[in-house]
């Protein structure tokens, strides 16, 4: 999933589902994330998806502004 290019569509779907307000949709992709081995993902996804995840740190919704800060944190540490 990671070598063939499925973190740059979760990055899309995720920009998009914060676009139009989806917070269910965003709340899903963020659960994915924080179960895929994304250590293992090319550099340039990873930055993709950092900057997606870190645009959220101050969503509107807490749920969702508490998800991408702790993400953010337990991504910092790998």
């Amino acid at each position: 999933f990671l070598s063939k290019g499925g973190v740059l569509i979760l990055t899309t779907w995720l920009s998009q589902a914060a676009v139009e307000e989806q917070t269910s949709v965003i709340l899903l992709i963020l659960k994915v994330l924080c179960h895929l081995p994304l250590h293992k993902a090319y550099p340039e996804n990873m930055s993709a998806i950092l900057q997606s995840v870190n645009g959220l740190r101050f969503y509107r919704t807490s749920d969702i502004s508490n998800r991408a800060k702790g993400l953010l944190s337990r991504w910092t540490k790998l």
